[in-house]
């Protein structure tokens, strides 16, 4: 026979108290007593009892779980980002559930219509590329779960966010080059879409200017976030003779497979190319060479998402105005162990 499940009438047969005072016991009311509190615990634990969350949020109007929207695992930017937020959670007395938008629509439709139906209290998003999904994160935001955007923002739909500045760290990476002795700078990656990109490619341009390096469109390498199409894309702008002495890649894929290209061409990095990314991801340190990179904080933006989003439903009957906050960004030279 499967045994029943244990509840919380269970527990109080067994000890000869009331449900109420089980529930207020395990919940560390103040007026149970230390004793009582222990004792049932106890009992609760040999007996192998579970919170019902969902009844739990039905009678408090709170289920205790944050959504949380990542676009892709395989980076440790993002996967470093999604430990500081769960961590976070836990520590705040959350759960968090963690799902995968793939840089896709209509994946990240999915998962905010699964979302929301739980329905979470809260939701933090990196979101996918477009604004095909505002009408809906709209909707889900009139029926009271918050949302706050990290890494990066929303395009058209305005929310609090935790974020670097993008556009003053791509013209850090443009100075760091200059000082280096490059001038022949590349753009490789999208350049409007998503929003770091866009902000990535600005400060790239600013740089180009500061520096005095007139913008030749040819040094601008525009790709997908994929492997395989920077690999692509950077190969033709090296066969087509032109000589990149420096190179800006928006991400951590986009770094690895343009930098498969520079070494398939037997070029030499940084002695011929100087490479540099944003995420100090650890794919790119699979090619073997050293390179630049923005380091974003990660776990320390995924603690910071949590504590906004927090603070926005504390103040869901009275929303605050949005808050903008900027991690600070650091520029780092990473060389082979």
């Amino acid at each position: 026979m499967r045994n029943k499940k244990v509840t919380l009438k269970r527990i109080a047969d067994r000890l000869g108290m009331t449900p109420a005072t089980i529930s207020k016991a395990l919940r560390d009311s103040s007026d149970i007593s230390l004793k009582t509190k222990e004792t049932v615990k106890r009992i609760a634990d040999e007996m192998g009892y579970h919170p019902n969350i969902m009844a739990r949020s039905l009678v408090r109007r709170q289920s205790y779980m944050l959504g949380v929207i990542v676009p892709d695992l395989r980076i440790s930017f993002f996967s470093e980002a999604v430990r500081g937020i769960y961590e976070r959670c836990r520590m705040r007395g959350y759960e968090a559930i963690i799902m995968a938008n793939d840089d896709d629509i209509e994946t990240e439709k999915r998962n905010l219509q699964f979302l929301s139906s739980l329905p979470v209290d809260g939701i933090l998003i990196n979101a996918a590329p477009g604004t095909d999904n505002n009408g809906l994160l709209k909707s889900i935001h009139d029926q009271g779960i918050p949302f706050v955007a990290y890494d990066r923002l929303i395009d058209e739909f305005d929310t609090s966010s935790v974020t670097i500045d993008d556009e003053a760290m791509a013209f850090r990476v443009v100075e760091y080059f200059v000082q280096n002795g490059r001038r022949n700078i590349v753009f490789l990656g999208p350049v409007d879409q998503p929003s770091v990109a866009r902000d990535r490619y600005r400060g790239y341009l600013r740089g180009l200017k500061e520096f005095g390096i007139g913008h030749i469109p040819e040094w601008t390498a525009s790709c997908r976030i994929e492997i395989e199409d920077a690999n692509r894309v950077m190969g033709v702008l090296l066969d087509s003779g032109l000589q990149p002495d420096a190179v800006l890649c928006v991400g951590g894929l986009i770094a690895y497979g343009g930098g498969r290209a520079i070494l398939q061409r037997q070029l030499r990095i940084p002695e011929d190319i100087l490479l540099a990314e944003f995420g100090d991801n650890d794919i790119v340190a699979r090619l073997g060479v050293p390179f630049v990179t923005v380091n974003q904080s990660p776990y320390e933006m995924g603690n910071q998402a949590v504590d906004l989003l927090l603070e926005e439903m504390a103040h869901k009957s009275k929303p605050n105005p949005l808050r903008h906050i900027i991690i600070e960004g650091k520029l780092i030279f990473r060389t082979l162990h």
